[in-house]
């Protein structure tokens, strides 16, 4: 098949699904919306901002190139992931047939935010012959604003169980952190307001109080510089600069898994999510997790069973329910015998990819 994504070419997601068909014999191209950070030879991208950029008005100028480059290269489907930005440009477009992916906050949050959002929304969701999404209540969403019950289909951006799976941890790189002694508490996701970082750090004073060598370690990506500055002022202010630990850019990104195995328990606390990859690969790797009690989190998760959950933005909750991971061994290895089940029968992404294949397949 003849396939054209649009989509951030700077996310490891993007990356990932666009690369399993590009490496399966399909011939597809990638339109950037957003501005290409680091060059992808596997991939022809074609980035949207080297052509024109401007803001507000780059998307008429872009949705009319776009057009020109579908009736030119002439693809079997296009495939916009997010409903905003790139939703817009392909609905715009007048192509079939379509596909749209939200992938979380595009719905969750922005339709909420203004009534033009909520029209575009509605405006891209109606446009498309299939809707794809990582969670049913995501889907759910997509149908609240305007999507077709028969477009729906749950697809998941899954984990690559080669390489996600439990195994021991690395023992050279807990020392080249200078990890010694205590319990690692991981943050996977981004440094962003979105995933309520500073109730992380706030929850550490409690949780070294009965258990003083606790050490927090936050990935530091997709980094918002000024909520960096205030997560790093919040720290000094709790006296826990030692009590933390930055981890920067990780290569290859395979590396991934030893920071995971260096962890007791990873904690994802957002505003709003979908599936979170990062929660599933913690999950393959046989990490326990403790996540913000959401909707579709209770699609992967049985709080107490597998896994824990807390309210929105409660240092005090969070601290209690880490506490309770790294202090009670028969709760932890519960987490850990049945995480990685979870994740090898529900989230293969080789065999999600494969099902993603066949749905374009019928699309044609």
């Amino acid at each position: 098949m003849r396939l054209c994504f649009i989509s951030n070419p700077n996310s490891t997601h993007t990356r990932r699904w666009v690369g399993w068909f590009a490496r399966h014999g399909h011939t597809v191209s990638l339109v950037a919306d957003v501005p290409l950070q680091e060059p992808w030879s596997e991939v022809p991208v074609i980035d949207l901002s080297r052509i024109f950029y401007a803001p507000i008005i780059r998307f008429p100028i872009w949705a009319i190139w776009l057009r020109r480059f579908l009736r030119q290269w002439r693809p079997d489907i296009l495939h916009a992931h997010r409903v905003n930005s790139a939703g817009w440009l392909a609905a715009a477009s007048g192509f079939h047939p379509l596909v749209i992916t939200p992938w979380g906050t595009d719905l969750y949050q922005l339709p909420q935010q203004s009534r033009l959002a909520r029209w575009l929304a509605h405006y891209v969701l109606q446009h498309a012959d299939l809707i794809t999404a990582d969670a049913m209540d995501l889907l759910q969403t997509a149908r609240h604003y305007g999507a077709d019950p028969a477009c729906l289909s749950l697809i998941q951006w899954g984990v690559d169980l080669s390489h996600f799976y439990p195994g021991p941890a690395d023992i050279s790189l807990r020392t080249e952190l200078g990890l010694i002694g205590g319990p690692i508490i991981l943050s996977p996701r981004g440094v962003n307001p979105i995933y309520n970082l500073d109730i992380i750090i706030q929850a550490m004073p409690a949780v070294r109080a009965s258990l003083p060598g606790a050490i927090l370690l936050i990935r530091d990506y997709n980094t918002d510089s000024i909520y960096k500055r205030h997560l790093e002022e919040l720290i000094t202010s709790l006296d826990l600069s030692k009590a933390v630990r930055w981890i920067g850019r990780v290569e290859p990104c395979e590396r991934v898994v030893d920071i995971y195995r260096l962890a007791d328990v990873v904690v994802s606390v957002p505003m709003s999510d979908s599936t979170p990859v990062s929660i599933l690969e913690a999950l393959a790797c046989g990490i326990p997790v403790i996540t913000t009690d959401l909707p579709a989190l209770h699609e992967w998760l049985v709080p107490g069973e597998s896994g824990l959950m807390v309210p929105q933005r409660d240092p005090h909750a969070l601290a209690t329910a880490i506490c309770q991971i790294l202090t009670n061994d028969k709760l932890s290895d519960r987490f850990r015998q049945i995480g990685p089940k979870i994740v090898e029968t529900r989230a293969n992404h080789q065999l999600e990819m494969k099902k993603m294949e066949a749905l374009y397949q019928t699309l044609l």
